[in-house]
């Protein structure tokens, strides 16, 4: 990532917090029926179990009403503020830590932008730390958004989930979830900073001026769909682990189970959905992000903010 005016943790951890829970709110429902589309083979064995997309929010809706399709907004909330918030925070230290790793190995103190390495480092090492400390919140968030489970709240879904598993319940399917998470937020970075650039050198080239809320949507969309299709087995994987963890016990063995029962087309049951909605996400949490930041540093630059020093 290219360096910037360097902002106070709170700034980082306040835009994080509102990119998350606006993300989270807007795009519930493609979460919702994914979830409901992934667990299909469980319910239904070799059938065809929900069917197509359509059908799947049709049943949704007529069994809960429109509101239905938010279901899991809460634990939704409850772990991807939190997670976003932390997400950035620690890419904002880890970013600027490498970069000065970077200066002192290149002995180029001007040195303003990170290699396309570290950016896939720090997205994915960031990702990894912040999904395994908010790991609770993605089982509860799992749990409620399928029909497996009828949990009238989030504090019934906490005490049956400790009574049948105690502390394990809260963390099954970590391993999947950071395999997937780690390498998606890693590639997302490093094809987020790439595209960002080659957008900005392509308008310079033709003396366009690109207004900076265009350039991060078109390189957050592009940088999510090609980052989730490549790590979209592991959420297959995930997802099962989370939902019936007596039958998908681990990584290798659930992989196994998918492929044999499934074949390879098994595990990207759901991907259109996991792609439009990591897509938009992407390029809503990183605009409305950067956003944030720059509205920030305008604050900070006005000239009574210079003379208050």
């Amino acid at each position: 990532m290219s360096a910037e005016k360097k902002h106070g943790s709170l700034v980082h951890l306040g835009a994080g917090a509102l990119s998350g829970v606006t993300s989270c709110v807007l795009l519930q429902p493609f979460d919702l029926v994914k979830t409901r589309l992934q667990q299909s083979q469980i319910q239904q064995g070799h059938s065809k179990g929900l069917g197509t997309i359509a059908k799947t929010i049709q049943n949704v809706v007529a069994a809960d009403g429109i509101q239905g399709l938010w279901r899991g907004t809460l634990p939704s909330l409850l772990r991807n503020a939190p997670g976003t918030s932390l997400y950035f925070y620690f890419l904002n230290h880890t970013k600027h830590y490498c970069l000065a790793v970077e200066q002192k190995f290149t002995k180029d103190s001007t040195r303003t932008k990170l290699s396309p390495s570290s950016n896939m480092v720090i997205g994915a090492s960031s990702r990894a730390l912040a999904g395994f400390l908010l790991m609770p919140g993605t089982i509860l968030k799992v749990q409620f958004e399928s029909s497996l489970y009828k949990y009238a709240g989030v504090a019934g879904a906490i005490r049956d989930i400790w009574r049948r598993n105690g502390v394990r319940g809260f963390f099954v399917g970590a391993v999947p979830t950071a395999i997937r998470d780690a390498p998606y937020a890693g590639l997302y970075l490093l094809l987020y900073e790439a595209i960002k650039n080659q957008e900005r050198a392509m308008a310079q080239r033709r003396n366009m001026l690109l207004p900076e809320t265009t350039v991060t949507m078109v390189a957050g969309v592009a940088a999510g769909l090609a980052a989730s299709y490549i790590t979209q087995p592991f959420d297959m994987v995930k997802t099962r682990m989370q939902l019936r963890p007596h039958e998908y016990m681990s990584v290798v063995q659930s992989f196994r189970k998918i492929y044999m029962e499934e074949t390879f087309r098994g595990f990207f049951r759901g991907i259109s959905l996991r792609v439009l909605r990591k897509g938009v996400q992407a390029s809503l949490v990183f605009t409305l992000y950067e956003w944030v930041l720059r509205s920030n540093t305008r604050n900070s630059e006005t000239p009574s903010a210079k003379l208050g020093a």
